[in-house]
Order: structure tokens, then sequence, then C-alpha cells
């Protein structure tokens, strides 16, 4: 499966991220951390996009890293 990388202010930042879209029994869609960048494994591009707008949302990532990553999708 695909993945992307979206780049958070620091290591904080990306914990957040992880902890709002860690879906645990989901084999198709994962987020691991490295630190400040989540990394995220897809089978479906919205999951992705989501986590990214989500995150420039609430100021995890700034809108110019959160729009990459939607731009990369």
């Amino acid at each position: 499966m695909p993945d992307i990388r979206l780049a958070c202010l620091d290591e904080q930042h990306a914990a957040a991220v992880i902890a709002e879209a860690h879906r645990p029994d989901d084999p198709d869609h994962k987020v691991r951390q490295d630190g400040p960048v989540v990394v995220i494994t897809y089978f479906d591009k919205r999951y992705p996009l989501d986590i990214a707008d989500w995150a420039g949302q609430h100021g995890h990532a700034t809108d110019r890293d959160a729009a990459n990553v939607i731009a990369r999708l």
C-alpha cells in the first residue's frame, strides 16, 4: 500500500495527530510517527486527506505542509 508523509510542527504535534488518526482495527489504514513526521499508509485516499486537513485545522501542521499532502494525493 502507498504511504505519504505529513510534516508536523514537532514531535508532540505528530503524537497528537497519531492519537487522533490511529485505527487499531483497520488493516488498510495505518499511521506511525517518525520524529516530527506522521507516516500515513493508506488504501483509500480520503484517509490521508482527512488527517492532513485535521492536522492543519488544529495547528499540528502548517497549512503549507497539510496542503502539500493533499496536493500529492
